[in-house]
């Protein structure tokens, strides 16, 4: 069986002016329009050679043009996310009802949103902290018989203007004190749409690593439970929601606690 492009279809649907029923009319066999949707949504990517030969007709357009390069197939398989993203991804789509697909394509944008966003919170306070120096090296002016105040380091503040230009979003050339400012800028933002109270409201991202964070713990829960120890199992990715086992809730909180049993009775909670 081939595997379908569901962007190839939809664009070779689009170049011919046809809405998906025109398309299923225009095939011998009249494929469902479900299926035509399914494909394009890329619910379903394999697909039969008899049905991609039908599709490609119609479309007068080659199976090789409908369908993933070799190219394609292989970045595909080189991108790899960790365990604890792969369960947000999967709760996203259950929370919001859209495909995963939707999500991926959606990323960049939102990320270039909220890195633009926290360069510029940087700059402006950048400023509002140069201001503040202004400000008090002109009050110890006037009081020059008191102790000079500690004013701030000119060269930091040259270092952060220029990590700030080159888009230095984890200020490695900023700083050495360890804090990345993309974190915490998510980390703020996630607790503006949480709340301050809510646990959970914070964004590790180690330089070079990947980001921590727990979300979609309602979500969670939907699937085990109200058990605190198999929700957490799988918002922290111990157990992946690709092995979760059928049977309702009860098997699966009873496989997502022996998941995080495992991984971590030796190192401890904290150590994660």
């Amino acid at each position: 069986m081939a595997i379908l492009s569901g962007k190839a279809l939809i664009e070779a649907r689009r170049k011919q002016g046809w809405t998906q029923a025109q398309l299923s009319e225009a095939t011998p066999s009249r494929i469902n329009i479900s299926t035509i949707s399914r494909l394009e949504r890329g619910k379903s990517t394999r697909i039969r050679d008899a049905t991609l030969g039908e599709l490609a007709g119609a479309l007068h357009a080659s199976p090789a043009d409908l369908c993933l390069q070799p190219e394609s197939e292989r970045d595909l398989m080189k991108l790899r996310i960790g365990e604890a993203a792969r369960n947000a991804l999967s709760l996203a789509q259950r929370r919001y009802r859209i495909s995963r697909e939707q999500i991926v394509e959606v990323a960049p944008l939102l990320f270039f949103i909220a890195a633009e966003q926290s360069l510029k919170r940087r700059a402006q306070r950048l400023e509002e902290l140069r201001a503040a120096s202004a400000a008090l090296a002109e009050a110890h002016a006037l009081t020059p018989h008191l102790p000079k105040p500690g004013l701030v380091d000119e060269a930091a503040l040259a270092r952060e203007a220029a990590s700030i230009a080159e888009l230095d979003l984890f200020g490695e050339k900023s700083a050495d004190h360890g804090e990345n400012p993309f974190a915490l800028f998510l980390s703020d933002a996630l607790r503006e749409v949480l709340g301050p109270d809510q646990p959970g409201a914070q964004v590790q991202w180690p330089p070079g690593l990947w980001p921590i964070y727990e979300i979609f713990a309602a979500e969670a829960a939907e699937l085990v439970g109200d058990d605190a120890k198999a929700i957490q199992a799988i918002l922290c990715g111990a157990a992946p929601l690709r092995e979760q086992p059928k049977g309702g809730q009860a098997p699966s909180a009873a496989w997502a606690r022996a998941e995080f049993d495992a991984r971590y009775a030796d190192a401890g909670e904290a150590d994660r």
